[in-house]
């Protein structure tokens, strides 16, 4: 089957994602593959099998329409997809399972179901919950919501519902999208969309979670190999739930990868800096995410125009917690501080400012416009997080890192006014070892870590450590509450 000779059109038109920006579709409709030009030895593509191609290369469908988002200027959508035979539910989704142990759930592939009154009812309803405070919603009628079902139902051959019925009651539709290999084989299922009883009753149940542990259950039972849903968004409350079923593959550059995938090893891109794991062009967030799960990070000088460089230091510089050191002069200081201190109040302006502090020995400084793009979504997606240090209502000082875990991975800080981002410092790392935290990656070595009793440690021994602290739990909550005191 030859990619090239199925026609492709090219749009732009408002995100749905980003109000503030315009996205590009690549795109065809179902009824294209009818058209005599396009047709193999005299016969119309297989649509089954064609879309087991596109959605191998990144494609989604509503309708008749087979659309895939190609940006130059962002990469925040990611395909994503669940190897079926090596996915393991975790303790909430065994919860979520189990809590709804005594739902119905039915296989229907009899078109003729896939649109009737009581789901366009169910549907209705649904709208209204997700979508009625938007500008300008109008409810739907009865008829437009069957109309709404039917668009989804319809425009490709391989369509199916799961119903969820509770006691005889139906309270949840999934449709679902099947694709064919050339042996006519089902070789992927899509989950195109799933609707359900918003009744606060329904709401308890986290019927979206076991519909998801449903959908991968049928995959398992019919041995189809991947179960695809959608579109990844890291930014987005309603997209970035997906990699919680792990583990999962992500489309990035045309490859599907882990969602934690094995990145390049240090040294592997210039024999000469054994720092260096790997060069690209941007930031990715999975990538970034990745990351810093694997000890690696961006660290490059955007001023000058270098490319960004993904780096893993030897020998790392860490603060174990149970080592922290705190000066004389700063209990004291904070016994009196004139200032007040905050969490997660004002993220980008304490990036702002990192940005603007002048650092001995530097030209510039590697916080430029790709890595405040990268770390505000890595602040939405609630691993960064900045405090602040306020004198009445001005910033004057402050600093932001990363929480995975139990490990704190420290950025930048800036201080306008004494002590400022060094008492908010310490209040931090003494609520971070009182919630459980267990140690604050420093990167590299600066005498003002130092101070706070940091010390280096070889890059084999902070892997294997920071491997460790990273599955394990700490009061999060408390840690992040609004303000930091003695």
């Amino acid at each position: 089957m030859d990619f090239k000779q199925i026609p492709f059109a090219k749009d732009t038109c408002p995100c749905s994602y980003f109000p503030e920006k315009n996205c590009s579709q690549l795109f065809n409709l179902s009824h294209w593959f009818l058209d005599e030009k396009f047709c193999e030895d005299g016969k119309p593509f297989p649509l089954k099998q064609y879309y087991s191609f596109l959605k191998r290369n990144g494609f989604c469908r509503y309708n008749s329409l087979f659309y895939r988002y190609v940006c130059d200027d962002c990469s925040q959508c990611s395909p994503i997809r669940i190897p079926v035979k090596d996915f393991v539910p975790d303790k909430n989704q065994r919860t979520a399972w189990n809590k709804n142990a005594d739902i119905e759930v039915t296989l229907v592939k009899d078109t003729s179901l896939f649109v009737t009154e009581e789901k366009a009812l169910i549907y209705r309803e649904y709208d209204v919950y997700h979508n009625g405070k938007q500008p300008g919603f109008v409810k739907k009628t009865l008829e437009e919501a069957k109309n709404s079902v039917t668009e989804m139902n319809t425009g490709y051959p391989g369509v199916w519902n799961l119903e969820y019925r509770l006691n005889g009651k139906l309270i949840g539709v999934s449709i679902l999208d099947y694709t064919e290999n050339e042996k006519g084989e089902i070789d992927n299922l899509c989950s195109n969309y799933f609707y359900y009883e918003v009744s606060p009753e329904i709401l308890k149940r986290s019927i979206g979670v076991f519909s998801v542990l449903k959908e991968i259950e049928l995959c398992k039972q019919m041995n189809i190999p991947h179960y695809y849903l959608g579109l990844y968004l890291p930014c987005c409350h309603k997209m970035n739930y997906k990699t919680n079923y792990s583990p999962n593959e992500l489309l990035i550059n045309n490859v599907w990868l882990s969602s934690d995938f094995e990145l390049p090893a240090p040294g592997s891109v210039l024999e000469a800096y054994q720092d260096i794991c790997f060069v690209t062009n941007d930031i990715s967030v999975p990538v970034l995410v990745s990351g810093y799960r694997q000890g690696i990070f961006p660290w490059f000088n955007e001023e000058d125009g270098d490319p960004v460089l993904w780096q893993s230091p030897d020998p790392r510089f860490v603060i174990p917690i149970e080592e922290l050191h705190i000066s004389k002069t700063l209990k004291k200081f904070l016994k009196h501080t004139p200032y007040t201190y905050t969490v997660d109040k004002c993220f980008e302006e304490v990036m702002n400012q990192c940005e603007l502090m002048k650092r001995p020995d530097q030209n510039g400084t590697w916080i430029g416009p790709k890595m405040k793009a990268a770390y505000k979504e890595l602040h939405k997606l609630g691993y960064a997080h900045s405090i602040e240090v306020w004198h009445g209502d001005k910033l004057v000082g402050g600093f932001y890192g990363e929480l995975f875990g139990s490990l704190f991975c420290g950025e930048s800080m800036f201080t306008i006014e004494d002590n400022s981002s060094s008492s908010a410092f310490v209040l931090f790392a003494q609520k971070f070892k009182e919630c459980g935290g267990k140690m604050i990656d420093c990167q590299a070595y600066t005498d003002n870590m130092a101070r706070y009793g940091a010390k280096e440690i070889s890059r084999e021994e902070y892997l294997a450590k920071a491997k460790k602290l990273q599955k394990i739990r700490m009061d999060e909550e408390k840690l992040l509450e609004s303000k930091l005191s003695l």
